[in-house]
């Protein structure tokens, strides 16, 4: 349960940080950047749309479903271990993708991105928490 508990609480962290991301960039506000870094260089980078599809929306949509996902693992726990394996793949997904836009971030776009970096490393501890979900 302690695994589930984490999750839920790094699913909930990955939606707040997802969410202000949207409302700054829909509301036409700056983001503001504890780095040091204009953030905005990133969130709005030719690499910020994935199928025209915006990577906040992405983000949130993926903090979403890992919620969605373990809340159904609670209600249904005799579809547990199916439910946990099926984490673990979209985790691993995830964090490709995760890395991929870090790397988007070093090499191409050459500045950071501050939330974006903390959506990564939330979709890191996703993955690692649920292979340890599926490992228990």
């Amino acid at each position: 349960m302690q695994f589930i508990a984490s999750f839920m609480a790094l699913s909930l962290g990955g939606i707040i940080d997802t969410s202000y991301l949207l409302y700054q960039h829909y509301k036409k506000k700056p983001l503001v950047c504890p780095m040091d870094h204009d953030c905005s260089v990133v969130t709005e980078s030719k690499w910020s749309k994935v199928f025209f599809v915006r990577n906040e929306i992405l983000g949130l949509s993926f903090y979403l479903v890992i919620l969605a996902s373990l809340i159904l693992s609670i209600i249904l726990p005799n579809f547990s271990s199916k439910i946990y394996l099926f984490i673990f793949i979209f985790s691993f997904v995830g964090v490709v993708f995760s890395l991929f836009l870090v790397y988007l971030q070093i090499y191409k776009i050459r500045d950071y991105c501050f939330y974006c970096l903390i959506s990564a490393f939330i979709t890191l501890l996703c993955f690692i928490n649920s292979i340890l979900l599926l490992a228990k």
